[in-house]
């Protein structure tokens, strides 16, 4: 079977939904007594982590207005706590179904390949690297940086007849702009709070599992397409973005029909 049929019977899926500080509340306790701990979570924190997320752009914002090929797909770099590592990754999203792409890097690696004066001469300059695929879409759509996000996520996960599925909820959205190519450490003093929410993303393949059918019957949410990235941008957009106009996005919307379930 090739990769592209593999992925057809064996989709990602990811619902996502808004949810107040009650909301929240309820959820993390229904999670906490049927779902497991995430391997990833910090055990200072419990149940959760902190993700610092550096979000990539071009200079006409057209990630932000889901304009052309760049709209279509996010490039981000992102760091899990205190991690040395970085993960460099696409992501793309349609009608529920998510494509990813990430290779884990080093800082020191990284770094000095996306802030050549060229990047493609440098990618012929350099031995083969692993992130090297990355370094050739930052050049074709000659992204830059855009965003810094960070935020804390508590999450759970479980397996159950040899098909995983994991709950999430990200908390405490702060934002900054940025035009630096390094993912800093959080610092509330220089990062806008992105309003006041909370997110719930159900993960899954194929299938909804029965646990996310009892979940949504026992609290029934209504999904929402809500961009972490694009309420970034106009949570800094006084100072970094000034011209981000309302008019210019684009007017299509995402269906937000009932996944059978």
């Amino acid at each position: 079977m090739s990769n592209d049929q593999a992925d057809t019977y064996n989709k990602r899926i990811e619902l996502k939904y808004l949810l107040d500080e009650c909301q929240s509340q309820q959820v993390k306790l229904w999670a906490r007594e049927h779902l497991e701990t995430d391997a990833y979570c910090d055990p200072q924190l419990g149940d959760s982590y902190d993700i610092h997320t550096l979000y990539l752009d071009s200079s006409e914002l057209d990630l932000y207005y889901r304009t052309g090929v760049i709209g279509k797909t996010k490039h981000r770099i992102r760091r899990y706590g205190c991690d040395p590592g970085l993960w460099i990754e696409t992501k793309r999203k349609k009608k529920f179904v998510v494509k990813k792409n990430r290779t884990m890097v080093i800082d020191h690696e990284l770094h000095p390949r996306v802030t050549a004066s060229d990047p493609k001469l440098a990618l012929q300059n350099e031995s083969s690297w692993c992130g090297d695929w990355f370094l050739d879409r930052i050049a074709n759509r000659q992204l830059q940086p855009s965003v810094q996000i960070y935020y804390r996520r508590f999450a759970r996960t479980a397996v159950i007849g040899g098909e995983s599925m994991r709950l999430t909820i990200d908390s405490d959205l702060q934002a900054m702009a940025s035009s630096d190519w390094r993912v800093r450490e959080h610092d509330s003093e220089l990062m806008s709070a992105i309003d006041n929410v909370q997110i719930l993303e159900l993960k899954f393949h194929n299938h909804m599992p029965y646990l996310f059918k009892e979940l949504l019957r026992e609290f029934p949410l209504s999904m929402t397409s809500f961009s972490k990235y694009n309420a970034a941008v106009e949570a800094t957009r006084t100072v970094a973005f000034p011209n981000v106009s309302d008019a210019r996005k684009s007017t299509k919307t995402v269906p937000l029909t009932r996944l059978a379930i």
